[in-house]
């Protein structure tokens, strides 16, 4: 079965705090979508690469894509106004039967990553890759009040990529009648009472949320080429 891998570069980047979008913003001397897009592309598990980008930003996305002269095809979609409707546009975009969904804002990805998400497919609905909470983590209130603490054993802090079957998570998102809080797609499997495994992640496959984190990012690639 063919795999098309989506990667979501259209987000708003409002924590982000500088006006730009942070998967544009340098790192390193490159993009920061620039990393992941080399790890899709050279990826022998990946077909195609969909990419989600910021309305007026599609060309731009394009170009960085050309720059890289990729061997398989690169499609730019315009994403839409929140990340379940940027998955949508781009699901609907791609060809393939299994997808590989990926934040644009994470460069620290893997090539293993794609290929262990894949693997747990076979067994599963979805597949994310995670790694286990190091704190303790408590769910409050509205009013700021601890109501419970989770299981740390049992708690993990969800990344990307993630892995799916292509026409089942697009059925999910047509059938949304409210997408406030859909911060990942297996929560539209979760909600569907469908099963996803989790794959061991990597501390470095961070998010780059804050300029703090770009900080983090050079860190680790720096740290990588010693």
């Amino acid at each position: 079965m063919k795999v098309s891998g989506i990667i979501l570069a259209g987000g708003s980047s409002t924590r982000y705090g500088t006006g730009e979008n942070k998967t544009l913003a340098m790192l390193c001397g490159r993009p920061v979508l620039e990393y992941s897009l080399r790890v899709f592309l050279g990826s022998p598990v990946v077909d195609e690469v969909v990419l989600a980008a910021r309305a007026g930003e599609e060309a731009t996305l394009r170009a960085l894509a050309e720059s890289l002269s990729p061997e398989k095809p690169v499609t730019v979609v315009t994403g839409g106004k929140d990340r379940a409707e940027s998955v949508q546009n781009a699901l609907t975009a791609a060809k393939g039967e299994r997808v590989l969904i990926h934040d644009g804002a994470r460069p620290l990805v893997t090539k293993e990553l794609l290929e262990d998400c894949l693997a747990a497919l076979v067994q599963a609905d979805g597949a994310a890759v995670a790694v286990a909470s190091p704190d303790t983590v408590k769910l409050t209130g509205a009013d700021g009040y601890v109501e419970c603490s989770t299981d740390r054993s049992r708690t993990y802090l969800i990344q990307t990529p993630q892995a799916f079957y292509r026409e089942e998570l697009l059925k999910l998102h047509r059938s949304l009648t409210e997408r406030e809080g859909i911060t990942d797609d297996c929560m539209l499997l979760e909600r569907a009472g469908r099963r996803v495994k989790l794959v061991p992640g990597r501390r470095e496959n961070i998010k780059i949320t804050t300029p703090a984190d770009r900080e983090l990012a050079e860190f680790y690639l720096k740290k990588g080429t010693e």
